[in-house]
């Protein structure tokens, strides 16, 4: 075991997961199932991620930066659809070119910039067009992409494949915003269908997808639900457990009535008390906010965090135990990222996301019983 802590990464649950999704499309037989791999497909590793999801016959994925996209491509080869949600920020049209990628073009200047480089190459070149319809954060209004739909000129010599939207609220299914920004983004659907008959159109997120079908369109575009978060917050899980994180037990000690544990003195034991100190701290990905409000588990016991954690390390109360553990699990199936998510008031996007570079990483495949 690594000294600096075992991050198990299942990519079977991954391919089961994105299955499981895209099973829900089953009323709408022509809607396509995505998959974003941004930022390392979540930091899980998108080289083994991204292997796994072609495996189960996913065509279409979603990147964030034109460096992200090249790495994808050299794994996914040729065949395969990839996206890039960050636009045109970085790269010249050699790059986009070159390695068929598609460029989300999130303002008029992008898709200026776009059709100069359809000039250049003397093709129109496929592109995606992100519309703001309600988030206020990326992408062109409702009202300019109508403008652009019904004017000639604009999109001449463009090549849109994908007309795209992102939902503010979905993991809010009671939310208005999510039937307005629905309603919002229907207005376009008729002037698509009519001057890009062919381009898909595409609003829901993981949390999307369980809103219902008037919410799938032509594709859906599920990332953190792939990875095990739950799309659904409030209710069960639809989706598997993909992770397992075991931190090492680097010392044990008892700590005397009186005494107190860590940085700030925060803690100060009760009793007498036998504590676990293990590697594994926010350099990790494991959030000082967990500093007495989290917990690990041993052989399915819990045992609670204690005083604050550290850069490098934590501490545990293994006072109930019977013996003196190995490592400690901080992510399993007993305590998911959403779990620990809601200990450290955050997201279990950002849980995963954080997961630091230290951890050795071992995947389904190369893990052995036990």
């Amino acid at each position: 075991m690594s000294s600096t802590g075992l991050l198990l990464i299942d990519t079977q649950a991954i391919a089961s997961n994105w299955r499981l999704l895209r099973q829900r499309l089953a009323t709408s037989p022509h809607s396509l199932c995505a998959a974003v791999v941004k930022a390392d497909a979540y930091g899980l590793g998108v080289q083994s991620v991204a292997t796994a999801l072609v495996d189960s016959a996913c065509r279409h994925f979603f990147v964030a930066t034109l460096a992200e996209a090249l790495e994808l491509r050299a794994i996914v080869g040729d065949g395969v659809f990839i996206y890039v949600l960050g636009g045109l920020c970085h790269g010249d049209a050699d790059a986009w070119v070159r390695h068929q990628l598609i460029p989300v073009l999130l303002d008029v200047d992008h898709i200026d910039q776009w059709r100069r480089y359809c000039r250049r190459f003397d093709r129109a070149l496929p592109c995606a067009l992100k519309v703001d319809t309600g988030m206020h954060r990326l992408g062109i209004s409702i009202s300019e992409c109508q403008r652009l739909l019904a004017e000639s000129e604009p999109l001449k010599s463009l090549n849109p494949v994908l007309f795209m939207s992102h939902l503010a609220c979905a993991d809010e299914p009671e939310s208005p915003l999510n039937h307005q920004q629905l309603a919002g983004f229907s207005e376009l659907l008729p002037q698509v269908r009519q001057r890009f008959p062919h381009a898909l159109c595409s609003l829901a997120n993981s949390s999307g997808i369980f809103l219902g079908e008037a919410f799938y369109l032509d594709m859906v575009r599920p990332g953190a639900a792939l990875y095990g978060v739950n799309p659904s917050p409030g209710r069960d899980n639809p989706m598997s457990p993909v992770v397992r994180l075991r931190l090492p037990v680097m010392q044990t000690k008892v700590v005397a009535a009186g005494e107190s544990v860590g940085y700030g003195a925060t803690f100060v034991a009760a009793k007498e008390t036998r504590i676990a100190i293990v590697f594994g701290g926010y350099a990790d990905g494991l959030s000082r906010l967990l500093s007495g409000r989290g917990s690990g588990y041993c052989d399915g016991q819990r045992v609670p965090m204690i005083g604050r954690i550290s850069m490098d390390s934590m501490v545990f109360d293994i006072s109930r135990l019977n013996e003196v553990p190995a490592f400690i699990e901080v992510l399993n199936n007993q305590q998911t990222v959403d779990d620990l998510a809601r200990a450290a008031n955050t997201i279990g996007y950002e849980i995963l996301t954080g997961l630091g570079p230290r951890y050795c990483r071992q995947y389904a495949s190369e893990i052995s019983p036990g």
